[in-house]
């Protein structure tokens, strides 16, 4: 059976894959770097592990030494490469480029075959081309909903107002600060989607919109692309990073 992990800045997705069978979960990734594993875990005979870590040392170290005390041998954690399952990176550095968006767009070109802008949509919101041929086109950061509303919170006196944003919410103007706000703040992620489909059909013919990450339903409700949910997109990768 093989444990596969994606560390993630507050939680950490894992799932236990055998031929015949598959179980998921969440954890909290702190619970991870203090060395505490998911009782789940410890219940199945794992033979191999294999995580991608955007996390930090801390959590890399930290599971690391839970697969050590299980018995289960040495993490193998994925990495960015020029070339993997058909992609070919655009980035300049590829150490510059974080390995989930990697594992993501892998993961989008082996299941959907044709160009597509993959958003993870997080605490920070990435939007990465994949253009004809497996092609990396390079990409855009911004802040996930949860961190502008955080910035918003702290840095104005006047923007205090409750989270109400939902899937399928109206993005008509606010009437008041509350819907100002939050409709506002679903506005900048779903623009700078607009904005980055918009390039990447200047140069490739009808792109897929492939959403991933926390607020990704939410974000899937909400646009008017063409687009495909698909939770599971880095840890998908990774199966094709280190198969």
């Amino acid at each position: 059976m093989i444990l596969e992990v994606d560390l993630g800045n507050t939680r950490s997705k894992w799932r236990l894959l055998s031929p015949e069978s598959s179980t998921a979960g969440v954890v909290d990734t702190d619970s991870l770097r203090r060395g505490d594993p998911p009782s789940t875990w410890c219940e199945f005979p794992v033979t191999r592990v294999r995580a991608v870590n955007v996390a930090g040392a801390e959590a890399g170290s930290g599971l690391s030494a839970i697969v050590h005390s299980l018995g289960w041998g040495a993490v193998e954690f994925a990495r960015v490469e020029r070339e993997c399952a058909g992609v070919t990176c655009g980035y300049r550095d590829l150490s510059r480029l974080g390995v989930d968006r990697w594992l993501a767009v892998l993961a989008a070109h082996r299941q959907f075959q044709r160009p597509c802008l993959v958003a993870d949509c997080g605490s920070a919101v990435t939007l990465d081309l994949l253009g004809a041929g497996g092609q990396h086109r390079g990409g855009f950061i911004v802040p996930g909903l949860a961190l502008m509303r955080r910035a918003l919170s702290r840095d104005t006196d006047a923007v205090q107002v409750a989270d109400t944003i939902e899937a399928g919410m109206s993005l008509a103007a606010g009437r008041d600060t509350t819907e100002a706000v939050n409709r506002g703040l679903v506005l900048m992620v779903t623009g700078a989607i607009d904005k980055a489909m918009a390039g990447l059909a200047e140069e490739a013919a009808s792109p897929l919109l492939v959403i991933t990450g926390g607020d990704g339903p939410i974000v899937a409700s909400l646009t008017h692309h063409a687009h495909e949910l698909a939770p599971d997109l880095v840890l998908d990768g990774l199966t094709l990073s280190n198969p």
